[in-house]
């Protein structure tokens, strides 16, 4: 599903309803920081993303289809880079200098 046109206001309040989503905008979806660790860990037990989200509760038709694949690679980036705590540490809108030091 191409998600350009964003989430409508019914879509929204149906994404907010699982409990591993912190918040929902019209164009983006913020996970628990909790579900994206534990995704890793599942992923890294043989799991595959769509395994993954969907135990979890989530839509794929929904969220696209793509989603899952493109969270797992981008959370696996910054698990190897920067251990657990930069997958439960929040680090948007910090300026390079303000990141916590990797491991």
């Amino acid at each position: 599903m191409n998600r350009a046109k964003g989430y409508s206001d019914e879509e929204r309040r149906e994404l907010r309803r699982n409990p591993y989503i912190l918040n929902v905008s019209e164009k983006s979806i913020t996970y628990a920081p909790a579900f994206k660790l534990a995704a890793v860990k599942a992923y890294e037990a043989g799991l595959s993303p769509m395994e993954i989200f969907v135990k979890a509760g989530f839509n794929v038709d929904l969220i696209g289809r793509r989603k899952p694949k493109a969270c797992l690679k981008r959370w696996r980036d910054i698990y190897a880079a920067h251990g657990s705590k930069g997958l439960l540490e929040e680090r948007r809108g910090m300026l390079p200098a303000e990141h916590p030091k990797s491991r």
